[in-house]
């Protein structure tokens, strides 16, 4: 429960409060998850994944930041102008300073076939529990601020064989 106090005729939020709105916002629990509230979609930036190489490891940490080996989500712009976002769960590979690198997961089984993408069977990122794919010839950067954290992780056996599959084809490290 927020405690409130007027200071010069405005109501304040607690220090304790506001603290802990600051990690809520930072650990992506802010906002109204599920609701029916218009999302705005994310600033994404992709790239051709060779263009992004670098040294990939299954590195997730309980630091409060997102880190390689976690699946996050975004609200992606979808295409039509009146459509509205879509959120879509992404695996991460890396990082910089305030950005995430990931790769789109996707349960559409037209992907079956496809050369850029790869099989990697259900787990918590689709609720329905469907058998998805990774996107490899395309990188997302996100702002870290614009994922949303619900603390899955990804298998660590099926993210190194995406991660020799990148070694192989895309030249990472």
């Amino acid at each position: 429960m927020s405690r409130l106090r007027k200071v010069a005729g405005i109501e304040v939020k607690e220090p304790l409060d506001l603290g802990l709105s600051r990690i809520n916002a930072r650990l992506g629990m802010h906002g109204n998850h599920g609701g029916t509230d218009p999302r705005k979609p994310a600033k994404i930036r992709v790239e051709h994944t060779e263009a992004r190489a670098r040294s990939i490891f299954f590195a997730p940490d309980m630091d409060g930041q997102a880190d390689s080996g976690e699946v996050v989500w975004v609200w992606a712009p979808t295409e039509g102008p009146s459509s509205p976002p879509t959120e879509r769960a992404i695996l991460l590979v890396g990082r910089t300073r305030s950005t995430v690198l990931g790769l789109l997961i996707s349960p559409n089984a037209s992907h079956a076939d496809d050369e850029g993408w790869l099989a990697i069977g259900s787990g918590e990122w689709d609720d329905s529990r469907r058998q998805c794919w990774v996107r490899l010839d395309r990188v997302l950067e996100v702002s870290e601020e614009q994922v949303r954290r619900k603390g899955i992780l990804f298998p660590e056996r099926r993210f190194e064989r995406i991660a020799n599959r990148l070694r192989q084809k895309f030249h990472w490290g």
